[in-house]
């Protein structure tokens, strides 16, 4: 018995016998899960002391080559995104309870904020990792709706919404950011700041 190639698989054959291979030589990238800079990623449920709340990682990224901070529930600091331990990457993981969830909507929304600095040179966003002015990574129940302002910037790179905020069981992500950012604050003669990002 002769056997040939056919659609859907592939055969290899020796002295001991043959083998068929069915796999798909040309998967689709349909199930591929691409990263970018400022992606949500590794959403969690979190069960401890009988209350369950959200973890989540967001992939590195910089903002004005700038890589900013996020707040590590296991540390309880704010960390760099692209943290490394003893030579491996450990990236934090950040984590929502109820109060960063909209009651109504039951969304967090993931905000990067950013300030100028608070004394000359006047720069934004603030290269000072131990201001309160640098870029860091927030998850709150509200909507920056009025981003422009004097003291930050801010800018949803995502939201996180649950079907229940005391008790979540099932989630959904929403990306709104796929890249890192370069971000303009100007502010003209009195007049709120207004802030301007572009993905680089």
């Amino acid at each position: 018995m002769k056997i040939q190639p056919g659609v859907g698989y592939t055969f290899d054959s020796s002295s001991r016998g043959f083998t068929l291979d069915t796999s798909d030589p040309f998967p689709s990238r349909d199930g591929v899960v691409s990263g970018h800079p400022f992606k949500i990623i590794n959403v969690a449920l979190r069960t401890s002391g009988g209350a369950t709340s959200v973890t989540y990682q967001v992939q590195s990224g910089t903002m004005n080559n700038l890589v900013p901070l996020i707040d590590d529930y296991a540390s309880g600091t704010d960390v760099k995104l692209d943290r490394v331990t003893s030579g491996v990457a450990n990236p934090p993981t950040a984590e929502l309870v109820s109060s960063n969830f909209d009651a109504t909507t039951k969304t967090s929304y993931i905000t990067l904020r950013a300030g100028a600095k608070t004394a000359s040179p006047y720069t934004y966003p603030d290269d000072d990792d131990t201001t309160n002015q640098y870029p860091v990574i927030i998850g709150g129940n509200i909507a920056p709706t009025t981003p422009d302002d004097n003291t930050w910037g801010f800018l949803v790179i995502g939201t996180i919404t649950v079907d229940n905020i005391t008790t979540p069981t099932t989630f959904t992500v929403s990306q709104n950011v796929s890249g890192s950012l370069w971000a303009d604050r100007i502010k003209v003669n009195g007049m709120t700041a207004r802030y301007y990002y572009a993905r680089i």
